[in-house]
């Protein structure tokens, strides 16, 4: 197993990625993305930045069956080691705890840059274009 940074000739093998994972709508044309491999893809994390020194981390997913033994924490740390600046996100409650065991710090949507809010709006994850009975907490680190 090893983690790279993804490039055009890994799109095909991340868009049957996501739909194996039946993940919805990842962004596949922005930004860095950094991979797991172990022949195939087993793992992604996704860095755009919106702005200089801001970086929105998206698409933060391991493979189902290899979850669990530390393989998500290791693509976070390759991401965040392999691009400087403030890093934000989009997380639910149930995921909480993997974040802050990265250094990531609960912050309310208001506090974000206008940027990363409008990032947020337009993907549908910000507070305004949720259902009442769906929780997203944001979160920055560095």
């Amino acid at each position: 197993m090893f983690i790279t940074r993804a490039t055009r000739h890994d799109l095909s093998d991340l868009e049957e990625f996501f739909a194996n994972e039946k993940w919805d709508d990842p962004v596949l044309d922005q930004g860095i993305a950094f991979i797991a491999r172990d022949g195939a893809i087993i793992g992604n994390v996704r860095l755009i930045e919106v702005e200089p020194q801001t970086v929105v981390v998206e698409d933060v997913l391991v493979r189902e069956d290899r979850r669990g033994n530390g393989l998500g924490a290791n693509i976070m740390q390759a991401a965040m080691n392999g691009k400087g600046g403030k890093l934000y996100l989009c997380s639910h409650p149930e995921r909480m705890r993997f974040y802050s065991d990265l250094g990531f710090q609960e912050v309310s949507f208001g506090d974000l840059p206008a940027t990363v809010q409008t990032f947020f709006q337009d993907r549908g994850d910000s507070p305004d274009k949720l259902p009442p009975d769906h929780v997203h907490h944001f979160l920055t680190a560095r």
